[in-house]
């Protein structure tokens, strides 16, 4: 079985018997902030594609501030956070007090989103994924896709689950050789764009959440640069009128039926940019998947692989990836 998937599956049936108790699955909200919350991007993204349930994603304090009214028995909120985000936790608390189901997912069972939850999935949470590449898709963006893809299997019966688990098979050999053979290429990136201090992220489909996560994660967050994420296809209804020959751009082509709003983008980026940088998810390999699955299994890939190139910059710069100016200083 898939590395981490029974975990899953435990869980999600007993959530289920609760659920069925009260009438039954109605709604998903997925709860979570910054990282956290792009993580479940993926899952919500392959639900909206696939599911008839009703999906939804949330920031943690907005959840708490302007809760949904149709919160309650039939609902499910799903919170990730991987130790303790205090407007996360406090999510769980107010879905729980509406009578809504509640699983935590948290990098461990001792977590406070874990205690406060009614039930808790654990992921591993480090991102040396290279270290072991089995592990690139048992953080918090693959479980929640492992969560999303059981609930298909459940509620919709969905005829890719075989080929769904298959694709978690594969992908961490997909991953180890992708992982060393842009090792060159990433150098190339830090060197090129070491002084860059503005940049441009685009993406579409599932990868969506590289670019959202790229953006205030590890640029800005990580490497304290202004950075844009951009969807590919809102690229030119807005966004284009800045591209000029010296702004940094980050493109990220998927696998699957959103590459032509990549394509189009990239095809302006040649004509009219010149300081832009390509990321293409099938010469990485993840047309190696099938094809019923492989789009929702872009930012499991291409998430770590940013990551690589980004850092690598970051080593350039002499700013390592884990500096903050203010995060985790003080209360804010």
């Amino acid at each position: 079985m898939v590395k981490g998937m029974q975990e899953v599956i435990s869980v999600m049936e007993k959530a289920k018997a609760d659920l069925d108790a009260q009438g039954g699955l109605k709604q998903v909200i997925f709860v979570a902030c910054g990282g956290s919350f792009a993580s479940s991007y993926p899952a919500r993204y392959l639900l909206g594609q696939e599911s008839h349930l009703k999906v939804l994603g949330y920031n943690s304090s907005e959840f708490v501030n302007a809760t949904p009214r149709t919160v309650g028995p039939g609902t499910l909120v799903i919170a990730t956070s991987t130790k303790a985000t205090a407007e996360t936790v406090e999510a769980l608390r107010v879905a729980k007090d509406l009578g809504a189901g509640t699983i935590g997912v948290s990098g461990g069972a001792e977590s406070l989103p874990a205690r406060t939850a009614k039930y808790y999935i654990t992921y591993y949470h480090a991102d040396e994924w290279y270290e072991d590449p089995g592990l690139v898709h048992c953080n918090s963006q693959g479980t929640a896709l492992k969560i999303a893809f059981w609930l298909l299997r459940e509620y919709d019966g969905y005829a890719s689950w075989e080929q769904a688990m298959e694709a978690f098979e594969k992908l961490p050999e997909i991953y180890g050789k992708a992982y060393e053979s842009v090792k060159v290429e990433a150098a190339q990136f830090a060197m090129t764009y070491k002084d860059d201090t503005v940049w441009n992220v685009l993406s579409s489909g599932a990868a969506w959440e590289v670019s959202y996560s790229d953006a205030f994660c590890f640029f800005q967050e990580m490497q304290t640069v202004h950075c844009v994420p951009i969807h590919s296809g809102e690229y030119f209804h807005g966004a284009f009128e800045t591209c000029d020959k010296d702004l940094a751009i980050l493109l990220f082509k998927s696998v699957g039926r959103t590459r032509p709003l990549d394509e189009r983008a990239e095809r302006f980026l040649d004509r009219f940019a010149g300081h832009h940088w390509v990321i293409d998810a099938e010469e990485l390999g993840l047309g190696q998947l099938d094809s019923q699955v492989a789009e929702y299994f872009n930012a499991l890939l291409l998430h770590p692989i940013s990551k690589q190139f980004i850092a690598a910059m970051g080593d350039v710069r002499m700013h390592p990836m884990t500096y903050r100016r203010y995060m985790w200083k003080f209360n804010y």
